[in-house]
């Protein structure tokens, strides 16, 4: 799967197929021949991505385990995180509340020129709960651990992520339904094929999510019938 990050979109891929006066009907018709081409290219990008293995750039257990579960584009940027544990250091604790320890990572930051920061980051950690998390929020805002939460795993002897930090959309045999196109500006406001193009992936993104567990599942369908619930009463105000 594709792991764009937001401000990544796809609509030069979609260019190829529809542009802004195309009819509603043959705007359907091409819609569906190009996902149908992405996701053949997708599949081929997932057999090679499952055929090939990363290489190994160090002797963390934690680069080992995630190498064998991530598609290739996913796991080259924790691999990333892995390789700056190096430039981490001094893990101390700084106090613990029952079973929830929360600890101090030092880092070496670039800064202007060749002079580096010290910079200092806490890490929330439970081992009971199987919970670690960083005041940088990586995990929160890419899908996967920071060095400074990997730091603070290894220093409590920890040799492999805990599971539930694993997320099943990176995960190579995960199939993705679609990728989410982050298109700069908002929708025309005359321009119903635009509405529908931007509906139509929105709708996708959030069908894939909800097919993850019973949890999202729900959630997303008690949305859904929200969302339609305002759509009606919209059309009432119009009356």
């Amino acid at each position: 799967m594709s792991a764009a990050r937001p401000g990544e979109s796809l609509s030069p891929f979609f260019d190829r197929y529809v542009y802004k006066q195309t009819p509603l009907k043959e705007f359907l018709d091409k819609y569906e021949l190009a996902l149908h081409k992405k996701h053949k290219e997708e599949y081929i990008a997932d057999i090679e991505s499952r055929s090939s293995s990363p290489s190994l750039k160090t002797r963390c257990s934690f680069e080992l385990q995630l190498s064998s579960m991530y598609t290739r584009e996913i796991f080259i940027k924790f691999q990333h995180e892995v390789e700056e544990i190096y430039s981490c250091f001094g893990t101390t604790q700084l106090h613990a509340d029952g079973p929830v320890i929360i600890f101090l990572v030092k880092e070496r930051i670039l800064g202007e020129g060749t002079r580096r920061e010290i910079r200092d980051f806490e890490v929330l950690y439970s081992r009971t709960a199987g919970e670690v998390r960083c005041i940088c929020r990586c995990f929160n805002f890419y899908g996967y651990l920071c060095r400074h939460s990997l730091c603070v795993l290894n220093f409590n002897g920890v040799e492999e992520i805990p599971p539930n930090y694993i997320l099943s959309r990176w995960k190579k045999d995960y199939k993705r339904l679609y990728v989410p196109d982050h298109s700069p500006g908002g929708a025309d406001g005359t321009d119903r094929i635009q509405w529908c193009n931007q509906l139509s992936r929105s709708a996708l993104q959030v069908v894939e999510e909800g097919i993850i567990s019973l949890d999202h599942y729900n959630v997303v369908l008690q949305a859904f019938q929200e969302s339609l619930s305002k759509v009606h009463d919209v059309e009432l105000k119009q009356k």
